[in-house]
């Protein structure tokens, strides 16, 4: 019985770690897509960026979007280990986190800021402020 236990708790971390790798890969596809990287350009004019990690819009600094990125893969290290950690229990907990992450813990902010002109095309600064302050409100 006890052999049995292990083979499966072992199985189980191949299925967290694979989930895990699944909430990179968004990342990656995420950052990386057309409309993302006009949002951060156009962020740029006015000296801000989009923080991913927090889901807002923070000012500008040196290396800011490294910082963020480095932030978010810290943090996915330390989750994915926990939950593979967990087996199993760690599969589904992470299971939900990315399903929460990609579809339901969307905020209303950052839906407005996606689907702006921001992501679309190059706009002038008062263009940039104006698309923000409807945003926001």
């Amino acid at each position: 019985m006890a052999p049995e236990m292990a083979a499966s708790y072992i199985v189980g971390i191949i299925p967290s770690l694979a989930t895990t790798g699944a909430h990179y890969w968004f990342h990656q596809k995420k950052t990386n897509s057309a409309a993302f990287q006009q949002l951060q350009k156009n962020l740029s004019t006015v000296q801000k960026y989009w923080c991913e990690s927090q889901g807002r819009i923070l000012p500008l600094e040196d290396n800011s979007a490294s910082k963020d990125q480095q932030s978010f893969k810290t943090s996915l290290y330390i989750m994915g280990a926990l939950f593979a950690f967990m087996s199993w229990a760690g599969f589904f907990f992470n299971m939900v986190v990315l399903a929460s992450t990609r579809k339901f813990a969307i905020s209303r902010f950052e839906q407005k800021i996606f689907g702006s002109d921001l992501c679309a095309k190059n706009l002038s600064a008062a263009e940039i402020e104006t698309v923000l302050r409807d945003c926001e409100a």
